[in-house]
């Protein structure tokens, strides 16, 4: 390989698996970046110094100078604007991103007619939803050929770690309304609401939630009504948040403090496990249904290992130059899945 990987946010909760992973197969060519050089450090030594440390915080102005001699950079925390994916446009730079965050999906995908001569690979949709939920669902199209439908549903164990912005990001949509289109209209969907009972870890209500997988499905395929809903390991919990919904007390997630106070009790107590699973239900007109499912134990972790795969696809140019979601261009859907299994051979899956 000639020139370096960069992974911005290497040192996270998903970085860090990523950045292992990466290092094993490219000793002293991946760069792990991000706002503490001691944290970058650190993992550098716990890594045989197989990873070369760096500071960057995208919080203040960006130095493009990072950049020099980088083939890839893996984006594993949340930005404000699209710099860092312009700059990479520029420099024909492969780009992969794990982000679930719908409005910078949406600003990467504006950039398609702003640089369409760029010669990198940007694939979004990267982790487990959205990119293992695109996936199966992507493959029911495939092999129904025609669907009218798709129902997906996210399984969230509450005792699994994650950064504070993926802890931010959920309780921001708690109290979200958010637009979607249905069958060519445009409706208004409340977060948490409208449950949907189905079989997924035993069996347990699903309420509608705004992951961007269902908005990328609905913009890149012709199937023109997709739902994504989401519950919790805990059924009682699920159950107070659809209460606390009905009863328009969801309002009190938007506080800062509120949200600070709840990240730290998340972060230092075990409430719940770390189990997560995906299942994806289509329907043809004629009312044929088609079923698919992961589940496991760690979301960080399945992240990583999806993120990690693209990559090396990437570097070997098995995917397409341009702006693209993970499920436009991973082809083999069944076999890409199956290589998840080396990283972890407990992953239960039913394609």
């Amino acid at each position: 390989m000639i020139g370096k990987i960069l992974i911005i946010g290497g040192y996270g909760a998903v970085g860090r698996i990523i950045s292992e992973h990466l290092s094993e197969r490219y000793p002293e060519q991946v760069i792990v970046a991000g706002r503490s050089f001691a944290k970058a450090e650190r993992l550098s030594v716990e890594l045989q110094n197989h990873v070369i440390p760096s500071q960057l915080d995208l919080k203040t102005d960006f130095d493009s100078s990072i950049l020099e001699d980088i083939v890839l950079v893996i984006m594993c925390i949340d930005q404000a604007d699209s710099i860092i994916i312009e700059e990479c446009l520029k420099r024909d730079i492969h780009y992969i991103d794990i982000t679930a965050d719908q409005k910078m999906i949406r600003r990467a995908e504006a950039l398609k007619n702003k640089i369409k001569d760029s010669k990198s690979t940007v694939i979004l949709s990267v982790g487990l939803a959205p990119g293992l939920t695109n996936l199966l669902a992507q493959h029911t199209l495939n092999t129904l050929g025609q669907i009218q439908e798709t129902d997906i549903f996210i399984l969230l164990g509450l005792g699994e770690k994650h950064g504070d912005s993926a802890y931010k990001w959920t309780f921001d949509n708690l109290n979200k309304a958010y637009p979607i289109v249905v069958n060519g209209e445009t409706r208004i969907i409340k977060s948490f609401t409208s449950p949907k009972k189905t079989l997924l870890k035993g069996l347990r209500n699903f309420y509608l939630f705004n992951f961007s997988d269902q908005h990328t499905f609905l913009n890149t395929t012709p199937v023109r009504k997709v739902f994504t809903r989401m519950a919790f390991d805990s059924k009682l919990f699920t159950k107070i948040m659809a209460l606390m919904t009905s009863l328009r007390l969801t309002s009190i997630f938007s506080y800062s403090g509120l949200q600070r106070l709840l990240i730290r009790l998340f972060h230092n107590l075990t409430i719940g496990s770390d189990i997560f699973g995906i299942k994806v239900v289509s329907r043809t007109p004629d009312q044929t249904e088609m079923c698919c499912t992961i589940s496991g134990n760690g979301e960080g972790k399945i992240t990583a290992y999806m993120a990690t795969e693209v990559a090396h696809m990437v570097l070997k140019k098995a995917l397409p130059a341009g702006i693209q979601h993970s499920h436009q261009v991973i082809t083999d859907i069944p076999a890409f899945i199956s290589s998840l299994k080396k990283y972890n051979n407990s992953l239960e899956v039913n394609l």
